[in-house]
């Protein structure tokens, strides 16, 4: 059915083109712009967020990596200069065999009978002393006690009488004269518990750690060992020295009564008290000594094993630093020199 020359359900003449679509208004206009202004700042807001935060994790991981080589930088340098306190405090321990030295003679004569150094002129002091004892002694047994003496015996005993009675009667005689002795070295070990409380986390070579603990322990060994002998010269040789004092004032005693032509018999009692106690302290006194040079003999052994020690972790230092690009501290000292 036609109708008012239309097709029905078509509201455009057959064959007319479609009309425009309709014109947008001004305000559409500015709502579509301010829409796509929007959506375009959205999107540079976002992109510039984005950008700001690889930034920061750009810039932090830098820092992170300055921070780093610095810090690395940093235990380099105090490694390094731990190593070179090491090697100066093994060094002054090393010197330390001239203080032992000074008392004991050279660290190599470690021989017993020869290692005493010049301790050994103080025993050889007190045996003259006391074989001076025994010489009066032995004449006044065999005049009173014995009574074997030939006429010239009995001068020569009287001589040595009149010797022994003028000496004792000198206020500047000092009989067994004894002055003790001060031997420990110092070692000074307390630094190698202060040098790790610090450096132990940046000691990168664990085992030259280890050598150097071992050459600590024995220089620990060696003061226990040199106190050990100070003490036994100090304290046995001491007593022994203070009883022959002792005895040889008691035999002062009995000679100052035979020079008086008389000897009664608590003189002759007293004699054969001090003839028993020469002989006790002659034994006495060389025991003391043959303990000693035994225990000498010990600690210089300890010694040189120490000295082998220090010298071999002083190479194993100097090719540490070697192996850290600095040079021998030895080397640069002795071309100063």
């Amino acid at each position: 059915m036609v109708a008012s020359g239309l097709v029905m359900g078509n509201p455009y003449p057959p064959g007319a083109p479609p009309p425009h679509p309709p014109v947008p208004t001004e305000g559409q206009l500015r709502n579509d712009r301010k829409k796509e202004g929007t959506s375009e700042g959205l999107r540079h807001l976002i992109a510039d967020k984005i950008v700001d935060f690889l930034l920061i994790f750009v810039g932090l991981y830098a820092a992170m990596a300055v921070e780093r080589c610095q810090h690395t930088a940093r235990q380099k340098a105090e490694y390094v200069a731990l190593l070179g306190d090491f090697r100066r405090e093994l060094q002054a321990n090393l010197d330390q065999e001239a203080a032992i030295a000074k008392d004991l003679g050279e660290i190599d004569d470690t021989k017993p009978g020869a290692n005493l150094g010049p301790m050994q002129s103080t025993f050889e002091h007190f045996f003259a002393e006391l074989e001076e004892d025994e010489k009066v002694v032995q004449c006044l047994h065999d005049e009173f006690v014995a009574k074997g003496t030939t006429p010239g015996e009995a001068r020569a005993c009287h001589v040595l009488y009149g010797e022994f009675e003028k000496s004792h009667q000198d206020k500047r005689h000092e009989s067994f004269n004894f002055k003790p002795v001060v031997l420990t070295p110092f070692y000074r070990s307390e630094v190698w518990q202060l040098y790790l409380a610090d450096g132990v986390k940046i000691f990168r070579n664990k085992e030259l750690a280890v050598k150097i603990a071992e050459v600590y322990a024995n220089a620990r060994l060696i003061e226990g060992q040199v106190k050990d002998i100070e003490s036994t010269y100090n304290d046995a040789f001491m007593q022994q020295v203070g009883r022959t004092a002792a005895t040889d004032m008691e035999l002062a005693e009995i000679v100052h009564d035979e020079e008086k032509q008389r000897l009664s018999s608590g003189d002759l009692t007293l004699l054969l008290h001090v003839d028993e106690s020469v002989k006790e302290e002659h034994f006495a006194v060389l025991e003391v000594e043959r303990i000693l040079e035994l225990k000498v003999e010990r600690m210089k052994r300890t010694v040189l094993l120490m000295r082998g020690e220090i010298e071999a972790v002083q190479e194993d230092i100097a090719e540490e630093l070697k192996a850290m690009g600095k040079k021998d501290p030895a080397a640069t000292e002795s071309a100063g020199d």
